[in-house]
């Protein structure tokens, strides 16, 4: 542990035990299977040709906590692996493993110890399900936050018919997750093919254009209360959050919704630390606050980023605090008591 600083992992992710068993069962979306291998975890099968091993990382919480241990981490708040959002199965079929996954987020935190928060997901592509979910997910199980995805296949966030579930967010006060997931479940176009460029600058650019979208599309200006959590910094967003504020200037199809600049809506904006870079978190706590800044890691796969524990050695010891665990802990509702993160 970094001396008295909570460190609160705001980004790493879960595949519940329950959803293994549905699929081994026979009872998952029928785009869904799993891979049974002798000795071995097994493959979670998708019919797109993505495969990938359900490690007990991902659902076992004595392993999670023994991980969160070594790294140095009190507290997890976990979401879905985002492979699983489910957009693309017909909305009875992800708004039934939802609400199984729901109660497993749930279940999971409860095993925790206190150490485990768990965000909800939730089947967006039936807005009104999704906002019937949400409230379930945080009223009856307490769940403190959900995870969407970038676009709801090829739906924007800026979609009106997403109002439900925005409207539902902003009365519960629960902050959104966003997290990209279609360069990770569907073939790659020619510029990204080879080189895991997919990963490396295509969910970067989900992230930009789902931001960029709630901004000049009116998102904000509709529920003006939302705030919306943006993995790996925000991807492309602070980078060129100038050009989006100069179009917004000098062309008029960019400010024909929104009712001001984009500069303006960082306020609904909060960032985790995946960076991989000192040079660009430094950036972004200067461009956005480091009250909008929240440590996060990418933990269990392979792009994990654990750099953002640095902080604490280059940054003066408030800023550290915030962004290392105090900013996470009033976002997400988690209670500390007597040296222990307890919900």
């Amino acid at each position: 542990m970094l001396g008295p600083m909570r460190v609160v992992d705001t980004h790493t992710h879960f595949i519940p035990i329950e959803l293994v068993e549905l699929l081994r069962r026979g009872e998952g979306p029928p785009d869904l299977s799993l891979a049974e291998r002798e000795g071995q975890d097994p493959l979670i099968a998708h019919s797109g040709g993505l495969r990938y091993p359900v490690f007990p990382v991902f659902h076992d919480a004595e392993t999670k906590l023994e991980q969160m241990d070594r790294d140095g981490i009190d507290v997890s708040v976990i979401s879905l692996s985002p492979t699983l959002l489910l957009y693309g199965s017909e909305p009875w079929e992800t708004a039934r493993v939802h609400r199984v996954i729901n109660d497993a987020a749930a279940g999971l935190a409860r095993a925790g110890g206190g150490r485990l928060r768990a965000m909800a997901t939730v089947p967006l592509n039936d807005p009104a399900a999704a906002a019937a979910e949400l409230r379930r997910a945080c009223t009856e199980l307490g769940l403190p936050g959900v995870e969407i995805g970038t676009t709801v296949e090829e739906k924007m966030l800026d979609d009106p018919s997403l109002d439900l579930f925005y409207a539902v967010a902003e009365e519960l006060e629960v902050p959104i997750f966003v997290h990209p997931y279609l360069n990770m479940t569907s073939p790659p176009d020619a510029a990204l093919a080879g080189f895991h460029l997919s990963n490396v600058i295509g969910n970067p650019t989900e992230t930009f254009v789902a931001a960029a979208r709630m901004i000049v599309g009116g998102v904000f200006d509709r529920y003006p209360g939302l705030r919306v959590q943006l993995v790996h910094a925000g991807g492309g967003l602070p980078y060129q959050l100038g050009r989006l504020e100069h179009a917004y200037q000098a062309r008029s199809e960019t400010k024909v919704t929104a009712k001001q600049r984009p500069l303006s809506y960082l306020r609904n904006f909060l960032f985790d630390t995946v960076t991989y870079d000192r040079r660009a978190l430094r950036f972004l706590i200067e461009l956005v606050g480091p009250d909008r800044v929240l440590f996060g890691t990418d933990v269990p796969f392979d792009m994990a980023d654990l750099s953002g524990l640095d902080i604490a050695q280059w940054a003066e010891p408030e800023i550290a605090a915030k962004v290392l665990g105090e900013n996470a802990l009033e976002i997400y509702r988690v209670r500390t008591s007597a040296g222990s993160a307890v919900v």
